[in-house]
């Protein structure tokens, strides 16, 4: 449905098959007889690249007067100085966003260029996963490796932009500048699964909580604290409504960054409501161990 968005969660391959998954109701659409859903079409994905370049070239504008202002000023070398290097770093982003407006258009504008891949499993959403009660919500999507290939990047999240890396490496240690940031274009590798036994173990000191961060289609990158105490949630939907347990993420606090840890749109990344500040997490190494790997034996998630 072009009307859903989400999130691919991760990846599996077996064999040279890859795949990637998601939640069900991204694709699905639990809600979609009685909410409104919004999305970015092509033509308005072009726009926003074009209307970004236009933003970079109003930024040049004042760069330009800034450097005409400081020029010949000692005491302003310093702002000069800055404000050159600005200019060339905005003039080499205009530069790389018109080649991908460029190849958008000639590469992308049929639809039929678009499709990725086709969904080869979705079971029914549930929550009468005994014994955990964990709720069941998976789509698995086999990928068109031609087309996803030249630009995978394996299993990784990518930091993004938005949170100053030394702000993002304080906030993950509670100010204490532990966190290994991954200086290669803001991709962190996932390398294993967080065990049953550690999602109560606290990162932070006396700080009951494990600091997470994830990067959602709707609020990108945010960071938040995931409880040791599990919850009972309510599910309501299309398909009736059900007890389910889940993992909660509680929001990071006042920042200037982010405000919720999650929102509508960001499924698949992390699963959450409507109107809420928490968000609620299905445990993966349930979701791997004994969804994913009883449906699809001999799955991998290393590609090295």
């Amino acid at each position: 449905m072009p009307q859903t968005q989400g999130t691919f969660g991760f990846y599996f391959h077996i064999g040279e098959a890859l795949y990637g998954v998601t939640a069900r109701h991204v694709l699905f659409g639990l809600n979609q007889a009685n909410e409104e859903y919004t999305y970015v079409s092509f033509d308005d994905f072009l726009k926003s690249i074009q209307a970004e370049i236009d933003r970079l070239f109003n930024t040049v504008t004042f760069l330009d007067s800034c450097i005409k202002a400081f020029t010949g000023k000692p005491l302003r070398a310093g702002p000069l100085e800055t404000a050159k290097t600005d200019l060339k770093q905005t003039n080499e982003k205009i530069e790389a966003l018109k080649e991908f407006y460029n190849m958008m258009q000639m590469d992308w504008s049929e639809p039929k260029s678009r499709v990725i891949g086709h969904v080869v499993w979705a079971p029914p959403i549930t929550g009468n996963t005994l014994p955990h009660g964990y709720t069941q919500d998976v789509c698995v999507v086999k990928l068109d490796k031609n087309r996803f290939m030249p630009n995978f990047v394996q299993n990784v999240i990518n930091l993004g932009v938005k949170i100053d890396p030394g702000e993002f490496m304080s906030m993950m240690y509670d100010d204490k500048a532990d966190f290994d940031y991954p200086w290669d274009r803001h991709l962190f590798k996932l390398w294993s699964i967080l065990p049953a036994e550690q999602i109560s173990y606290s990162t932070a000191g006396d700080v009951p909580v494990r600091f997470v961060f994830k990067n959602g289609s709707t609020t990108g990158t945010t960071i938040g604290r995931l409880s040791r105490f599990q919850s009972k949630v309510r599910m309501y939907g299309l398909t009736g409504t059900f007890t389910s347990t889940e993992t909660p993420v509680l929001p990071y606090g006042s920042n200037s960054y982010f405000g919720t840890f999650s929102e509508d749109g960001d499924s698949g990344a992390v699963v959450c409501g409507p109107n809420v500040d928490i968000a609620y997490t299905t445990p993966m190494h349930w979701l791997w161990d004994e969804v994913i790997l009883a449906r699809f034996p001999g799955a991998s998630l290393y590609f090295d």
